[in-house]
């Protein structure tokens, strides 16, 4: 149970982290980051912890519930936690739609594939860092 806890929490760590960094990457370009100074990646890498913390905010309790049916239906498949990322990151661009007012607004298709792109990587680097995976069953071992 403990171990069970521990990956999880590291998984999303590592999730929500990944998901603050595509959505940098989305702003910045690669191309930004080539031919970016110190000064800039510092202030790239912070911008990338705020949104891993906004990230964080959010999705946390879906993460739970999400965790919580993984090991309740012994699932294991990448296509779960990519799609249950992917799902979140969608819930949170149709929160952040929903909660807009005015002419401004983040209904476009580049925020909608940040959003999905970000999402969809939380999801396989949750799946990496805390799924155990199954290991092959050794045959028995022969008398010789």
């Amino acid at each position: 149970m403990i171990v069970a806890i521990v990956r999880f929490i590291l998984g999303f760590v590592a999730a929500v982290l990944v998901a603050g960094l595509v959505q940098v990457l989305f702003v910045a370009g690669v191309d930004g980051l080539a031919f970016a100074d110190e000064a800039r990646l510092e202030s790239l890498g912070m911008l990338a912890l705020l949104a891993a913390t906004q990230a964080a905010v959010f999705a946390g309790p879906f993460a739970i519930v999400a965790a919580i049916v993984s090991s309740w239906l012994p699932v294991r498949s990448v296509l779960f936690f990519g799609g249950a990322g992917l799902a979140i990151a969608l819930a949170g661009f149709a929160a952040q739609f929903i909660g807009e007012m005015g002419d401004g607004t983040i209904l476009n298709r580049y925020a909608l594939a940040a959003y999905a792109a970000s999402g969809l990587a939380a999801g396989l680097v949750y799946w990496l860092v805390a799924v155990p995976k199954r290991r092959p069953a050794t045959p028995p071992a022969s008398p010789a």
